[in-house]
């Protein structure tokens, strides 16, 4: 009596008709393995592991790094594509729409609750108590006693007053600020213009 598998077929192994064989169809990997390339995986040796271990989509998350760091990636992926035969890696670009972002700093800022610290909209200000946003708006979109998170509410400011181009606070959870990161007003949307195509 013969047991019945789905999914598998029978054969009988051709040189020994008294074992039977079990072969599984070869079936296409429909799922694609898509991998964020960041500063430790950005080198060529890293770049060719992961397409060696089935990377498919180089992912790029464009909200971090700089244009230079982005083409050596590109161009990396791009050689590893001319002289790979059956696995071409593709490449993606995750913009993911407008964001307020703070400003490039040239070390991280240690802030403690208390501390009275400005958020400006002058491009390029970095100081112990002032960094630079990337939104023009961002004077308008805040009001006295709004509490202003960063990286998800890592970090938390009061909303104090404001100037023509600067939002005074007072840090309410501390830590350190890093360079480009991610600003929102509790319980508020940014008035930011969507890009359209």
């Amino acid at each position: 009596e013969q047991e019945s598998f789905p999914h598998r077929d029978i054969q009988e192994h051709s040189e020994d008709n008294s074992i039977g064989m079990w072969t599984i169809p070869s079936v296409l990997r429909k799922t694609k393995l898509v991998c964020t390339i960041g500063p430790s995986t950005s080198t060529r040796e890293m770049i060719w592991k992961l397409a060696e271990e089935g990377m498919n989509v180089a992912r790029m998350n464009m909200s971090h790094g700089d244009h230079r760091s982005h083409k050596k990636v590109i161009d990396l992926v791009k050689e590893y594509n001319v002289q790979s035969a059956n696995n071409v890696i593709a490449i993606m670009l995750d913009t993911k729409g407008p964001e307020v972002r703070s400003g490039d700093i040239p070390r991280p800022i240690k802030l403690v609750k208390g501390q009275a610290f400005t958020f400006t909209t002058k491009r390029g200000v970095s100081s112990e108590s002032c960094v630079s946003v990337n939104y023009d708006g961002f004077v308008n979109d805040v009001e006295d006693g709004d509490i202003i998170l960063v990286d998800g509410g890592m970090m938390s400011f009061l909303v104090k007053s404001k100037t023509l181009n600067s939002v005074i606070c007072e840090v309410k959870d501390g830590g350190e600020l890093k360079s480009r990161r991610h600003l929102n007003v509790r319980g508020k949307s940014a008035t930011l213009p969507s890009i359209t195509g």
